[in-house]
């Protein structure tokens, strides 16, 4: 009889499809441990114990009411309890009102304490939290009263008289190494002030400790400024209340600047030192964002390097925050004053208080502004209009509206900016002077002496008026005044300083007639 051959060996046999059975099974065995885990976990945890337990600990801690609207325990992504409408109700001793809310609280904690009926926190996240803080007129918060609760001392009778220690209660660390804030808000009130709204805050904590410096990332949308960062290692010191910024950075706009400093009496009456630097950063985005608080022009473009160095010092209310910045030929162009390039250096201060932000900004400054020109349609009209009569050419009209050389010397306070120097160079005139600034509805009022180049003296001639402003050299020096709104002012001739000059009455009432006239608004 022939050799019956042995069976071949088909897929359904070999070693990788019995492999691959295996690896099913285990998969199925897992999802189905992992299924009745869900389903069953939850009936192990008691989460009355969570509400009965904890939470009194928590308004013990705050002195403060917590509501909340429901508890759930989930288990993906990760074990954690979740309180949807808490609420946290203010100080009695502030009006009936809302402390802190959030749409929902994750507590992620960890599993196998869980089964215990324990709650070891791992993360904190707050979703969509809205924070409502009033500073008092002594600088103190409505929390302050937090860092201020003690614990109840013990007598030596009443330890004495417990015999049988009681059923310890797992402890809830208030803050968790590690930390989240969604989309969340802060609402600033101050008696007498508008309140402040920062919306978009989000907040990353993790490795939060006592001992050593923690990684944290932040940031929020200011009103009239896109997002603004905050990055780095934050170190806080418990005992003395103080959080200290290390290698951290902040950004806004384009502008990024390392920031270093500290916060000290968090939980009473917050005390700032904050020092923000950079070299040859581009001045752009730095004033942009000083405009939106009307700190600068809205309609001038500046670009270019400048050193630009931030202050933010003192107790939360009577904040002074300093400003120096060093302009290295930075391009201006703007469309209400001049065009060119800019050197100089402007330190102001701006301490926080009640009233419009330009009556309390002070300073200095000393600019100089090289191979521009002005911008002002109505004032260059007025120019080569004047120009134009004592018998300039057209380029020469032209050339009176530019300036090789513009320097400023001022001084910022009481909601002016006082102009110590004003000099003013072109190929047909040299203006200066001095004069004040109004910063509010910006109004000039100037004190000018117009000198005519000796060309464009001698094109106006030799007649009693004319000589009457003439120069030891020759040249015709007129006396200006220049009052009004920045936007339209009206010049006129200086009545005080022409009759210094020995202008005769007659002939310095003609003069201002023919200012009035020559300089009336078309």
């Amino acid at each position: 009889m022939p050799e019956e051959s042995a069976p071949k060996s088909t897929p359904n046999s070999s070693p990788w499809s019995h492999k691959l059975k295996q690896a099913a099974w285990i998969g199925l065995a897992l999802l189905g441990s992992l299924a009745a885990a869900v389903v069953a976990v939850p009936h192990f945890v008691d989460l009355a114990v969570f509400k009965g337990t904890y939470l009194p600990l928590f308004e013990e801690a705050l002195n403060r009411s917590i509501d909340v609207g429901e508890v759930r325990l989930g288990l993906i992504p990760a074990p954690s309890v979740r309180l949807s409408g808490l609420r946290i109700s203010e100080n009695p001793s502030f009006a009936e009102s809302t402390f802190f809310s959030a749409r929902q609280v994750q507590l992620r904690v960890k599993f196998l304490p869980l089964l215990r009926g324990r709650f070891e926190i791992t993360e904190l996240i707050l979703e969509k939290p809205i924070f409502n803080l009033v500073r008092q007129p002594d600088g103190t918060f409505n929390y302050a009263d937090i860092a201020g609760r003690k614990r109840p001392v013990q007598t030596r009778r009443e330890g004495a008289r417990r015999v049988e220690p009681a059923k310890p209660v797992p402890v809830l660390p208030l803050i968790p190494s590690r930390m989240r804030i969604r989309d969340g808000q802060l609402n600033l009130m101050t008696q007498g002030k508008r309140p402040v709204v920062v919306r978009g805050i989000d907040l990353f904590l993790k490795e939060f400790s006592t001992r050593a410096p923690f990684p944290f990332r932040a940031s929020f949308d200011y009103p009239g400024i896109r997002t603004v960062s905050l990055e780095g290692e934050l170190a806080y010191q418990e005992e003395k209340a103080r959080l200290e910024l290390k290698n951290s950075r902040f950004q806004v706009h384009d502008l990024t600047l390392p920031v270093r400093g500290n916060v000290t009496h968090l939980f009473t009456a917050p005390r700032f030192q904050l020092d923000l630097a950079g070299d040859n950063v581009d001045a752009r985005p730095v004033f942009q964002v000083l405009s939106v608080f009307d700190l600068a022009p809205r309609d001038t473009e500046i670009s270019g390097p400048m050193d630009l160095r931030i202050a933010v010092s003192g107790p939360s209310n009577r904040l002074v925050t300093q400003l120096r910045g060093l302009f290295k030929d930075v391009k201006v162009d703007g469309k209400r004053a001049l065009k060119g390039r800019l050197d100089g250096e402007v330190s102001i201060s701006l301490p926080s208080g009640g009233g419009p932000t330009v009556r309390r900004l002070q300073g200095n400054g000393r600019l100089v502004a090289r191979d521009g020109e002005l911008t002002n349609v109505d004032l260059i009209n007025k120019i080569q209009r004047v120009t134009g009569m004592i018998g300039l050419s057209k380029d020469q009209r032209r050339e009176a509206t530019t300036f090789r050389t513009l320097q400023a010397e001022f001084v910022i306070g009481g909601g002016l900016a006082e102009f110590t120097r004003l000099y003013l160079s072109n190929p047909q005139l040299e203006v200066s002077g001095h004069g004040t600034m109004t910063l509010e509805q910006p109004a000039l009022n100037l004190a000018l002496d117009t000198k005519l180049s000796q060309q464009a003296s001698t094109r106006v001639g030799y007649g009693r008026a004319a000589t009457v402003f003439r120069d030891r050299d020759g040249r015709i020096v007129v006396p200006l005044k220049v009052t009004g709104p920045i936007e339209n002012p009206a010049v006129s001739l200086n009545a005080e300083k022409a009759a210094v000059t020995g202008m005769p009455q007659k002939i310095e009432k003609g003069f201002g007639s023919f200012f009035k006239q020559l300089f009336r608004n078309h």
